[in-house]
C-alpha cells in the first residue's frame, strides 16, 4: 500500500497505510495537495508528541479520547470534538491522557511527511 499521491481527488481510509511512529501508536497520510494535508493519527494513553515547531499552520481536531496540548506555553485538555489552531514557528506538544484519535490540517502540506 502506498500513501496518497499529492493532488490525489479521492483517498478511500482502506487504501491508506497506517505509519508506525516513534512516540504515538500510528499515523495515516490522508488526502492532500501543495497548500493543504490533512493527516490522521493513533494515540494510546500515554503517547506523547514532543516539543517541536514548523513553519506550517495546523489545526488539530480530536475525534476521540483526550489529548493534553501545549502551545506557547499554555496547556489545555483537549476532548471529542475540540480543536486548537497552531500558528507556524509556534512550540507546541501533546500528551494522550486516554486513547485518541485526531485529525492534524496543515497548510502548506508536509513534504516531509511525503519521504
Amino acid at each position: 500500500m502506498e500513501k496518497p499521491k499529492t493532488g490525489q481527488e479521492f483517498v478511500m481510509h482502506a487504501d491508506i497505510p497506517a505509519e508506525d511512529m516513534p512516540t504515538w501508536t500510528k499515523r495515516r497520510i490522508a488526502a492532500h495537495g501543495e497548500d493543504l494535508m490533512l493527516v490522521e493519527n493513533e494515540f494510546m494513553t500515554g503517547d506523547t508528541a514532543p516539543e517541536h515547531e514548523h513553519f506550517h499552520a495546523q489545526i488539530t481536531y480530536v475525534i476521540k479520547g483526550a489529548l493534553e496540548f501545549t502551545v506557547d506555553g499554555e496547556t489545555k485538555t483537549l476532548r471529542s470534538g475540540d480543536s486548537v489552531y497552531i500558528r507556524p514557528h509556534t512550540v507546541h506538544s501533546a500528551v494522550a491522557v486516554e486513547d485518541s484519535l485526531i485529525i492534524d490540517l496543515f497548510a502548506p502540506q508536509r513534504e516531509d511527511f511525503l519521504d
